[in-house]
């Protein structure tokens, strides 16, 4: 039976990817991808998931399109669900047409989700506007690849009006120019190169039509040429929410890097998210009958999901809940204890393991007994604070999490050589820059140190001192420690050391 294949633009940046073509990457059982802009997308892909990665990155030669659309067919023809994701957009110099015409060939299903293109999107991030009322009422987009031999009437591009974008054209400024001059335009035309946009070291370059060669060594590939009255704007924004311009990975579980990813975007960062662990339960931990304990205490929102869906699988509602007090380590985990129907009797002040075994010890009756339902690592200093005043308690480890590092499915790659063979290399873990990478426990500090070393520019925030000293024991790295145990908190502790920076 055969599969089908889905031709996913990526967009030109980070967030740039629209919601239909994520839910794409997050359905596939093959991902077959090129050099990405946000790599972070590769992360995204389910449980099982090959990826197949067919650019050129760390040496290896890009494959050749025919080997591409072979490729394609062969993964197709063997019923999976292929989801081909490009830069930008596909149909834009992306060449996606070869690929659906080569599956069209074979009779394979193939549909196509549009991406946001850079020959739009990157002159805008950049301050251009590609048309403006009055200015420009048209533009053109045009590949510079070819200039030497392109088939395009530079005659007729010179008479236009409109803004002319040429995409992958640097080495070719000075040529395009020249056309561009001795076909009637105006050499004090406006132009611009914009050099690797939506990176960190995005650069434009303002100049004329008779100028602008002589400053392209300052740009980098890729490269965008823009030539127009519209290249002469600086419509460039001002993003004054506190973490504007900064780059933070974060680390964990899927629901932790998701709901941490959110605050960050909101708070203007430029998010990388990079799941490190996943959660695994651990039969028969929970007890069939709570008839004997007073209390039930949760030290996270992944206790809680752990604990819900066990109920589910054993058929037992709130009833078996009557009389039973609840305490929750922080506002996060109340909030999803309150998801399921049940409001939280105890809070502390502070978000932290230690201080809620305090504040249960203070409210607990000496003959009350605590079921404590938590991680299989969890910190020592919640039942500390129970021994001391004498509780009685059950310290019950209900989940334990594993590691995603380095056998993630996104870090493995099939070369040209092999494409077709089935032969996998695996590939070192290859993680973006950020300026900022998030740790929200120990066992996500033990699952990324043990694989990867944190860049020497990077500054770790780990979410509570018990994390902060796991990180302790691994090579020394700039730190700061959130104050509270929320992605909010994270996001203070961000802002906090950047104002210190300045």
């Amino acid at each position: 039976m055969k599969g089908q294949v889905v031709l996913v633009g990526a967009g030109c940046g980070s967030g740039l990817i629209t919601l239909r073509g994520l839910a794409e990457i997050r359905r596939a059982e093959v991902l077959v991808y090129d050099d990405l802009l946000d790599d972070a997308l590769v992360k995204e892909v389910p449980e099982g998931c090959r990826c197949i990665y067919v650019g050129k990155r760390s040496g290896r030669h890009s494959m050749k399109q025919d080997e591409i659309n072979a490729l394609l067919i062969k993964e197709a023809e063997e019923g999976n669900y292929v989801v081909r994701l490009k830069g930008g957009d596909s149909f834009v110099f992306g060449r996606g047409g070869e690929e659906y015409l080569a599956l069209e060939q074979r009779g394979i299903a193939c549909r196509m989700v549009p991406g946001v293109t850079s020959s739009v999107a990157v002159p805008e991030s950049l301050g251009i506007p590609v048309t403006h009322r009055g200015v420009a009422q048209s533009f053109t987009v045009i590949t510079g690849h070819t200039a030497a031999d392109t088939e395009e009437d530079y005659n007729a591009l010179a008479q236009l009006k409109g803004t002319l974008v040429f995409l992958m054209g640097l080495s070719a400024v000075g040529e395009i120019s020249e056309k561009l001059i001795a076909g009637g335009k105006d050499p004090a035309t406006p132009a611009a190169i914009l050099s690797r946009g939506f990176r960190d070291d995005a650069l434009r370059i303002d100049g004329t039509l008779a100028d602008i060669a002589s400053k392209k060594d300052m740009a980098k590939t890729p490269a965008i040429f823009v030539v127009g009255q519209t290249a002469g704007y600086h419509m460039v924004g001002r993003d004054e929410r506190p973490l504007a311009g900064t780059r933070v990975m974060a680390t964990g579980t899927p629901a932790f890097v998701e709901k941490t990813t959110h605050a960050l975007i909101e708070a203007g960062a430029a998010a990388l998210p990079c799941p490190t662990l996943e959660l695994a339960p651990i039969a028969d931990s929970i007890p069939a009958d709570f008839s004997g304990y007073d209390w039930i205490a949760f030290t996270s929102a992944n206790g809680i999901e752990q604990f819900f869906g066990h109920l589910q699988e054993q058929h037992l509602d709130l009833r078996a809940f009557a009389g039973i007090k609840f305490a929750c380590i922080g506002r996060g985990t109340e909030d999803k204890l309150a998801a399921h129907g049940i409001y939280a009797d105890l809070v502390p002040e502070k978000y932290t393991a230690g201080d809620l075994g305090k504040a249960l010890a203070q409210a607990a009756k000496p003959d009350e007994k605590i079921l404590i339902l938590r991680a299989e690592k969890g910190s020592p200093l919640l039942t500390e604070a129970l021994d001391e005043a004498g509780l009685a308690y059950e310290d019950c480890k209900i989940y334990k999490t594993l590691s995603r590092l380095p056998a993630s499915p996104a870090e493995t790659v099939v070369d040209s050589e092999a494409a077709g063979t089935g032969a996998e290399a695996d590939a070192p873990a290859v993680l973006p820059e950020a300026d900022y990478i998030v740790f929200g426990s120990a066992s996500g500090v033990r699952a990324f140190c043990e694989s990867a070393a944190i860049p020497e520019d990077t500054t770790a925030v780990c979410i509570g001192d018990y994390t902060a000293n796991e990180l302790k024991k691994y090579p020394a790295c700039r730190m700061v420690t959130a104050k509270t145990f929320m992605a909010e908190g994270i996001v203070q502790a961000i802002a906090e050391d950047l104002g210190a920076q300045k």
